[in-house]
């Protein structure tokens, strides 16, 4: 069985929050992109301090910061887990989940299945 073929396009915006980024988080920001291109397309719109991925809205942004990459992931519930820093209520029906990560390692299970919640809600 063949793995799923990654697919991501990007805006072209001025400024680049990634490019900016310490080289071992654009590593793993790569990571990231690769990992949810397998969702299905992906639109990566990059500004000057962070990064929007859409499928047909954005459901993440990934902002940078000196230690690793801040997400802010879209539900339409709360999340309680231990590595959720901080839960926004954003309208009655969505939530900003946020989750830092700095390591490959930090792109697991538990990640990828509210990532993939967040790309299917809002698709």
């Amino acid at each position: 069985m063949g793995e799923a073929k990654s697919s991501t396009r990007r805006v072209p915006r001025s400024g680049d929050a990634i490019a900016r980024a310490e080289p071992t988080h654009q590593d793993v920001y790569s990571r990231l992109l690769k990992a949810v291109g397998r969702f299905g397309p992906v639109l990566e719109e990059r500004g000057d301090r962070s990064v929007l991925l859409r499928s047909r809205a954005g459901f993440v942004g990934v902002h940078p910061t000196r230690e690793g990459l801040d997400l802010q992931i879209v539900t339409d519930h709360a999340v309680r887990a231990a590595r959720v820093s901080k839960v926004d209520r954003v309208s009655a029906s969505r939530f900003h989940v946020h989750v830092r990560i700095a390591s490959p390692a930090d792109i697991d299970a538990q990640l990828l299945g509210w990532l993939r919640e967040a790309y299917d809600l809002m698709a």
